[in-house]
């Protein structure tokens, strides 16, 4: 049987109502087909490496809103996702991972819509009690909140200002989501849409058949079947370039360790007959006769200064991230979601180097 952490005993009493009883889980020595994962070669884009994993099909752990975490049986059969293309019915056991945008329990919408209204009203005690509405509301108020620092009401655009600074004292970055959108992935292919279905049907050791609200939940990941790492080359002739990013079809979820690891050689002068070739960590003030730690992980703001980081294996999350440095090795949690890009830090000669990395991006366990 599955472990559940000690932690899932509040989520599940707070917001798991008793479902029907399911039908009996399949045994454990069914066969059921192995997903084909397509694989391109490392010099056209990211190569996907299916890694074994021990578990039992439909085994998966859910990350809740409240922080807690909870492994579990999945038993509905497919979660239906509204996109831009149609309507698609997944099936469960081809889903690796979900990441859940804003859904709201019945009611809550209109709580919010009315106290966002109430913000500008003209009693005052209308109006404090409407920011302290929105405030108790936390992230499920939070887009909204946010849209509403942008309207032309003076009044309800000050005090959504001021609910958005509370909130985002009070809850973790990664709690205060802004996308409605969910994102479902698939051993071939993430979709990006609207998930229709409201609840999951999943079965615990410890509480039996429970019914798990999707507005409760932040993500959602596969314990079964592959674990798809990412292994790709990125050539310094085109991404060691001010501005330009490889963009890795990693999705970062904001909750697993990410590791990610790097070799190779880069020639920064190429003219200079291989006297400033660096490895994934970079120059670090070498060729001024510095001698500069730079640790994994350092956030770097503004223009990338040549001197420092040129050569370097940098990464941000999502297209407006914040650039940070990776070096040969880095493991870290990332409070922030998105897709993973890369860079290599421009040569501070101004030329263009030669050479590539070698990368592989996956998650822990």
């Amino acid at each position: 049987m599955f472990r559940t952490m000690l932690i899932a005993l509040p989520a599940i009493l707070l917001f798991a109502a008793a479902a029907p009883a399911q039908d009996a889980l399949k045994k454990a020595g069914e066969k059921e087909l192995a997903p084909q994962t397509p694989k391109t070669s490392p010099k056209t884009g990211p190569a996907i490496k299916s890694a074994a994993h021990a578990g039992i099909p439909g085994e998966v752990e859910i990350n809740f809103l409240n922080g807690s975490t909870v492994r579990m049986l999945l038993q509905s059969d497919k979660v239906e996702i509204a996109t831009p293309y149609g309507n698609l019915a997944v099936p469960v056991k081809d889903i690796r991972a979900i990441d859940f945008g804003v859904h709201f329990p019945d009611g809550i919408d209109t709580r919010i819509q009315l106290a966002i209204k109430n913000l500008g009203g003209e009693n005052y005690n209308d109006r404090d009690q409407a920011s302290k509405s929105l405030i108790e509301l936390g992230p499920y108020s939070f887009p909204a909140v946010v849209a509403a620092t942008r309207v032309e009401d003076l009044e309800i655009s000050r005090r959504a200002k001021e609910v958005v600074k509370q909130l985002q004292a009070k809850h973790p970055k990664k709690d205060l989501k802004t996308e409605t959108e969910d994102r479902l992935v698939t051993p071939s292919f993430t979709i990006v849409g609207r998930i229709q279905t409201t609840s999951l049907k999943a079965k615990a050791e410890l509480f039996g058949d429970v019914s798990l609200p999707v507005a409760r939940m932040r993500g959602l990941r596969s314990l079964y079947g592959s674990t798809p790492d990412i292994e790709l080359v990125i050539e310094a002739e085109k991404y060691a370039a001010q501005g330009q990013w490889m963009e890795t079809e990693f999705q970062v979820d904001g909750r697993s360790t990410i590791s990610i690891t790097a070799k190779g050689t880069v020639d920064t002068w190429p003219q200079q007959n291989g006297q400033f070739m660096v490895g994934p960590n970079g120059l670090q003030g070498r060729n001024q006769g510095l001698q500069i730690v730079v640790p994994a992980g350092r956030k770097i703001r503004g223009q990338l200064n040549g001197n420092t980081y040129g050569g370097m294996l940098l990464g941000k999350i999502g297209e407006d991230g914040e650039t940070f440095t990776i070096g040969e090795r880095y493991e870290f949690t990332p409070e922030t979601q998105g897709k993973l890009y890369l860079h290599i830090g421009p040569s501070p000669w101004n030329v263009q180097c030669n050479g590539s990395y070698e990368v592989k991006i996956g998650r822990k366990n």
